[in-house]
């Protein structure tokens, strides 16, 4: 399935269940792309552009489990300057030449999920742990997570995602804090009436 088929059927559920949801952000401009590949320095995967130019990240909406925002063009690069910053210069899952090529495309606090702009895999960094080129999620790309996504929310009701590693996440529009907008659950939750 293609980024834009995969943003249809997440789009289509947060229309359905989640109105309360705020609105996705628009797309960012083939010239706003192109102005963040010359600031980064480096060709992001066709996959991660072909998401921008649907949407410029997600804003507040979690998109991906267990609780990921997409960034915008703006804030991949605030991003990629922090964890340049704070990247371990010891770690030993990642070397400096190396560095340069990794990009940041969500986050959940201060995890985040990074791209390979070289072979377009997402990896996984937080500020206590080092780099893991594993991000643990389906597929290991954007594209392949999107898809997931997309088809989970497309099935019928509970929409439970089966992580790598055998962990649950529900997508739920029926969280008791945050009704009728996308919630990624660890909890098991009443049926809707």
């Amino acid at each position: 399935m293609s980024v834009e088929e995969s943003w249809e059927k997440i789009e289509q559920w947060i229309v359905r269940h989640a109105p309360d949801e705020r609105a996705l952000p628009g797309p960012c401009t083939p010239s706003g792309v192109q102005q963040l590949r010359d600031q980064l320095g480096v060709c992001l995967p066709e996959d991660v552009e072909r998401s921008l130019l649907r949407h410029d990240g997600s804003g507040t909406t979690t998109i991906i489990p267990p609780g990921f925002t997409l960034l915008s063009a703006g804030d991949i690069l605030k991003k990629r300057a922090s964890w340049l910053r704070f990247a371990m210069t010891d770690d030993s899952n990642l070397s400096e030449a190396d560095k340069p090529f990794i990009v940041p495309i969500a986050a959940l606090s201060s995890n985040m999920l990074l791209v390979d702009t070289r072979t377009g895999r997402l990896g996984w960094w937080d500020i206590e742990s080092p780099y893991s080129s594993e991000a643990q999620l389906p597929g290991g790309t954007l594209s392949s997570v999107l898809d997931f996504v997309g088809n989970l929310l497309a099935s019928p009701r509970p929409w439970i995602a089966i992580l790598p590693g055998d962990e649950e996440r529900e997508a739920t529009d029926a969280h008791p804090d945050l009704p009728r907008t996308l919630c990624w659950t660890e909890d098991e939750l009443p049926a809707p009436h």
